[in-house]
């Protein structure tokens, strides 16, 4: 399709201002809503955000809670997006933690990270005693914030106006995000109010929401907490906060959204239920069955964070539901191309954003540069040097650009180089095995000085080993030596993979 002008809407400095322009411009309008623990639906009108946010920063303010990393660890839900809003809006650093993550590990990186205070969900309560080997740390849980912005409105009643006054530094970090660390431990990526407003800016000027969106990624990960919440916040549309996903169906029913933004996992999800719906109606599954299951309104899900099969794309397309693949990296606060609605190439992962650079380098890795790219990683100044070398951020993945679309051909730390020095990237490979209908997952990788491939054969399809060996000799007709797989294996269960969906490679 042809590029065409960029959507237009109010541009925003930091969190603070879109809050604050939010409230004043559509105060009695939802900014969010969920389903609480006894099924009841909680609207919460943009005024309402604004006056919480305030008492909690005020609370902050009046106790000294200033310069501290602060983390967040738990479910999604509208006391953890209060609390970011507080903690950022402060002069204080949000550390969002991946609750999945072993305790120990997440007791390591709150060392590393500096954090002392932890806010944290009810489930995760057994595990704070552990935390306590971190100096000075103090816990506090997520469902108690009511009573501290409570603490924070009798505050401002008095006549504390510290919140109000207070005069933050937009391009100091606010938030130290660890990275998923497929392949590699975990850095530290620092982001600044700047960072983030600037991602905002420019991924509402690619895409435009007319509807309800619906929050299915975990907050900790900056494509689940931009996209999925402060961008649908600044479209002026209601964004509900998906607390569970078992409840997903109800979810649908209540919040009716325009657009989703999601991992291809959950998209995969999603097919294998459509599938079965089809099974049990004796036949096809029917756009009127997926819009009813969809809750009625839904056009668009943006999907990002790994690869997604060109298969599922047409597959919700016949359904009318359009996907629009993205690209992002944490570092670019995420997001650094996406589809549009209206101009889209499948297999791609759509044009830059408005307001980003993005070029190839003579080696295929993509660098990007912008004010939506990170400050730097955490007390890593060697990384850093490396990362944004010539002043530009080296993004670690290699693609191409044909026409104004950005293709995504492999990862620099994935190449397996051969001892004869070609490079093969191993997503290639894999993309040329995905399409097949028993083959549920594939990972490529050297062994013993040859390539071997790894499948998780799709459990319905019933295919014996000999079936794969089959489909490895015919992907292998016409490749060269050094390109043809020798070696295959099969899994019986699915590779494990960080919270965005990605395979963790070093366990393949």
């Amino acid at each position: 399709m042809k590029a065409y002008p960029r959507y237009e809407l109010k541009q925003i400095t930091d969190l603070r201002h879109l809050m604050e322009m939010r409230a004043e411009e559509t105060p009695e309008e939802t900014a969010f809503f969920y389903t609480d623990d006894r099924g009841d639906v909680v609207q919460v009108s943009c005024r309402r955000f604004r006056e919480d946010v305030r008492a909690l920063g005020t609370l902050f303010i009046s106790e000294g809670i200033r310069n501290r990393h602060i983390g967040l660890l738990g479910s999604n839900s509208y006391e953890w997006i209060t609390a970011f809003f507080a903690v950022t809006t402060t002069g204080n650093v949000a550390v969002p933690l991946d609750a999945r993550v072993p305790v120990q590990d997440l007791i390591r990186i709150c060392g590393y990270g500096d954090c002392r205070e932890l806010f944290y969900s009810k489930e995760f309560e057994p595990a704070v005693p552990a935390f306590e080997s971190i100096p000075d740390f103090k816990g506090f849980p997520l469902e108690s914030i009511g009573d501290l912005i409570a603490k924070g409105r009798e505050l401002i009643a008095a006549g504390d106006t510290s919140y109000q006054s207070f005069r933050m530094d937009r391009e100091a970090m606010c938030a130290l995000v660890y990275t998923s660390g497929t392949t590699g431990t975990p850095k530290g990526v620092m982001l600044s109010q700047k960072n983030i407003a600037a991602n905002i800016n420019q991924a509402c000027t690619n895409f435009i929401l007319e509807g309800n969106g619906m929050s299915v990624l975990p907050f900790h990960h900056m494509f689940g907490l931009v996209v999925g919440v402060f961008m649908v916040f600044n479209y002026r549309y209601p964004c509900y906060i998906v607390r569970n996903l078992r409840n997903i169906l109800k979810d649908f029913q209540i919040a009716k959204p325009e657009c989703l933004f999601v991992v291809p996992m959950v998209i995969e999800s999603f097919a294998k239920q459509f599938r079965a719906m089809g099974k049990r109606s004796g036949g096809q599954v029917t756009p009127e069955m997926v819009r009813s299951f969809t809750g009625g309104s839904l056009r668009f899900i943006i999907c990002g964070g790994a690869p997604l099969q060109a298969s599922y794309v047409k597959m919700f397309r016949a359904f009318g539901i359009e996907i629009l693949n993205g690209y992002g990296i944490t570092e670019c606060s995420p997001v650094l191309a996406v589809n549009r609605n209206e101009d889209m190439c499948d297999g791609s992962v759509g044009p830059v954003l408005f307001g980003c650079e993005v070029k190839i380098d003579e080696d295929g890795e993509i660098l990007a540069r912008g004010d939506n790219v990170m400050l730097g990683y955490y007390k890593d100044p060697e990384a850093t040097r490396q990362a944004m070398l010539g002043g530009w951020f080296h993004t670690g993945d290699l693609g191409r650009i044909e026409d104004h679309y950005l293709f995504i051909t492999g990862r620099t730390k994935n190449l397996i180089i051969t001892s004869s020095g070609e490079n093969i990237s191993p997503e290639e490979l894999e993309d040329r095995l995905l399409p097949d209908p028993a083959v549920a997952e594939a990972v490529v990788c050297e062994d013993g000085g040859v390539l071997a491939v790894t499948i998780y054969p799709e459990p319905e399809a019933g295919a014996p080993e000999e079936y794969f060996t089959a489909l490895v000799d015919r992907i292998n007709q016409g490749q060269p030596a050094y390109r043809k797989i020798q070696k295959v294996s099969l899994r019986t269960e699915p590779f494990p993979r960080n919270s965005t969906g990605k395979i963790i490679r070093k366990f393949s």
